[in-house]
Parts: structure tokens; C-alpha cells; sequence
């Protein structure tokens, strides 16, 4: 199999916690969780701003419609950390 782009991981990543029911994703989860999944399911290891970079540039592109995501909302929650909510098409 061929090593998998970051933007396959990224929609595998969210479609596993969307699949279990969560919608949220937390910044701090891009740098630590999305980054164990690239390395432990896809034998990928990028760095954590890697995959924060990646993230911005999914968020405002047309890939998120391949996984049914028809909007990332951040939501404000009082928190230095900044959460976003996937709305899909359900």
C-alpha cells in the first residue's frame, strides 16, 4: 500500500470520533492525538504543527465534503484552546 497523503489521515481521524459519536475536535487533539493515529494506523510520523498546518488548510477546503462535513464551526467555550464543531449533512 502506498504511504497514505496527510489528508487521508486527517478524514480517517475524523470519521473514526465521528463514527463513535464525537463531533468536537480541540486543538491539543491535532497535536497529540491525530498525531499518534498517523503513526500507529498508518505508519506515518509528522511532526505536531505538520498536522496543525494540514488542519487549517483541510478546514477551508472542498475535501471535508468527501467525508459528509458540511462546515468547521469554532465554537466559543471561554477556553485558550480553541475547539471546532464538524456540522455534516445528517
Amino acid at each position: 500500500m502506498p504511504v497514505p497523503k496527510i489528508t487521508f489521515i486527517i478524514k480517517k481521524w475524523l470519521l473514526s470520533r465521528m463514527d463513535q459519536g464525537n463531533y468536537q475536535v480541540q486543538s491539543h487533539e491535532i497535536e497529540t492525538d491525530l498525531v499518534n493515529y498517523g503513526k500507529e494506523y498508518w505508519g506515518r510520523l509528522h511532526t505536531p504543527s505538520t498536522y496543525s498546518r494540514a488542519w487549517r488548510q483541510f478546514k477551508s477546503s472542498t475535501e471535508i465534503d468527501d467525508i459528509d462535513i458540511k462546515l468547521i464551526e469554532p465554537i466559543k467555550n471561554g477556553s485558550n484552546q480553541t475547539t471546532w464543531i464538524l456540522k455534516t449533512g445528517i
